[in-house]
């Protein structure tokens, strides 16, 4: 599983997240995650975990393949224990938005995104200014926004060229979606305040399989969404590649945190995540580790 997006989209907060979420759904089977080796444990403790849940603050940004190689050169591995008759591995690698933003001369370091089971593309909806304009008053000030999801898209196509991993995308921070059913403005509360959407609510943990039919609703519910974010162009690009060949994708909402951080500071009210671990679970299901 390969992170992907522009800055600020919120890649390393949803694995600090997900992990956490996993452990506890793969309780359901049992099973447990843990570290494979010895880096792992110690870069999700140093990297992901001490920030978020011990220190209450967001974690620095990933290091860029030009400087920080040696952070860059490991993934971090965890074994899911026993799923179907099989010993399962999950592999994450996270890529830096600048890197994605403006890919660098030699590519060859970004070449696993092309072999990876899946490709996690994170979208940010406030680095659109219409709905970061409409929200500003009601969620803490925020950091300073990353690049155009389309350029990174399109970079992403680019590295995979022909070979086809499975393409989630991702409407992360959805929280400040949610908060658009309180902004003055009729179409969009009406649109956030649809009790029977399933963007309103979260499955994601009362089983350990993957709900296609929630699933699938979701997909055609961000799809609208995008259109109405001002965000046709990555639909486009999505639904007519220039390569031809038809991507197997589908799309999501997530928010790590579940309420905006004020600055660099979780919220008071804490952590309470929102559907982030549907993307993996429509990985593993896919791959029939669930």
């Amino acid at each position: 599983m390969a992170m992907n997006g522009a800055r600020a989209t919120g890649k390393s907060l949803f694995i600090a997240v997900l992990i956490k979420q996993l452990d506890e759904l793969l309780a359901k089977v049992p099973t447990t995650v843990t570290a494979a080796d010895a880096s792992t444990h110690e870069t999700y403790s140093r990297v992901y975990e001490k920030p978020l849940f011990e220190s209450r603050g967001l974690m620095a940004p990933t290091g860029i393949f030009k400087t920080d190689a040696a952070y860059q050169s490991q993934p971090l591995i965890f074994s899911l224990g026993n799923l179907k008759g099989r010993l399962r591995y999950l592999v994450i690698r996270d890529v830096a938005g600048e890197d994605m933003e403006n890919l660098p001369v030699d590519t060859r370091p970004l070449a696993f995104l092309a072999h990876a089971d899946a490709v996690f593309f994170m979208f940010d909806p406030l680095a659109v200014p219409e709905i970061s304009a409409r929200v500003q008053d009601l969620i803490p000030g925020q950091l300073t926004l990353g690049g155009s999801p389309d350029t990174v898209l399109t970079n992403l196509l680019r590295i995979v060229g022909n070979s086809n991993p499975r393409l989630a995308v991702i409407l992360s921070k959805f929280d400040a979606m949610h908060e658009l059913r309180n902004v003055d403005d009729v179409q969009w509360q009406s649109i956030m305040s649809n009790s029977g959407a399933a963007f309103l609510r979260d499955p994601s943990m009362e089983t350990a399989y993957y709900q296609e039919d929630d699933g699938r609703l979701l997909h055609h519910e961000v799809h609208s969404l995008l259109h109405k974010l001002g965000a046709s162009k990555l639909v486009r690009t999505l639904e007519n590649p220039v390569r031809g060949q038809p991507i197997d994708y589908r799309y999501f909402v997530v928010s790590a945190l579940g309420e905006s951080p004020s600055g660099e500071v979780v919220s008071a009210r804490g952590i309470a995540p929102f559907r982030c671990l549907d993307p993996l679970k429509w990985v593993l299901s896919s791959t029939g580790a669930i």
